[in-house]
């Protein structure tokens, strides 16, 4: 049985037995009388504002939106390609991505500076949404940003930095997993 198999497996027992708890802690009558349900008084609240952004800080800021990926044609060379995506907060203004570059750098490696382009290379990074190259991005939208790189061993530190023209830049940070995979989230 392939470990796919006994994840998928394990996940759907263990859904199973968390809903037959709750239908039965939702469907029992508690013992007592007449079956009635005591009702625990509730404390008092108070609400705090929300803090307001720092002054060196852009509601326009690109942001991770999910994970790092990093895959491997070959994981015993280890990973050869890098995939994430970018969003902006709610209310930004759209963002060109086409003077946008990417920093890659390892421990005991000069930094790579990437440029956006096609085809994806060792030194071109794609953006794409749905498969399709995009020029900008906007508002509670999300960019898919792939590139490859020399292949990276097990353990590896990598930095990856995000530097959009006119905004900005976010930092990511990741470790390379002990045992690679043809696909890994970092």
């Amino acid at each position: 049985m392939s470990g796919s198999t006994l994840s998928m497996k394990t996940v759907c027992v263990s859904l199973l037995l968390v809903s037959c708890v709750v239908i039965m802690g939702c469907t029992m009558t508690p013992r007592g009388s007449e079956g009635t349900i005591p009702v625990p008084s509730l404390p008092s609240t108070t609400a705090s504002p929300v803090p307001a952004l720092q002054s060196d800080q852009s509601s326009e800021n690109i942001q991770l939106a999910g994970n790092v990926y990093g895959l491997s044609s070959d994981p015993l060379r280890g990973i050869d390609t890098f995939m994430f995506s970018i969003g902006l907060p709610a209310n930004a203004p759209a963002l060109d991505l086409t003077g946008m570059e990417i920093v890659y750098s390892t421990p005991g490696s000069a930094p790579v500076t990437l440029t956006r382009g096609t085809p994806e290379s060792t030194s071109i990074f794609t953006t794409t949404s749905g498969g399709y190259t995009v020029n900008e991005i906007h508002a509670d939208d999300e960019v898919d940003i792939s590139f490859r790189v020399k292949p990276v061993i097990a353990g590896t530190s990598v930095t990856i930095e995000v530097r959009p023209r006119d905004s900005a830049a976010l930092t990511i940070s990741r470790t390379v997993p002990a045992v690679i995979s043809s696909m890994n989230v970092l």
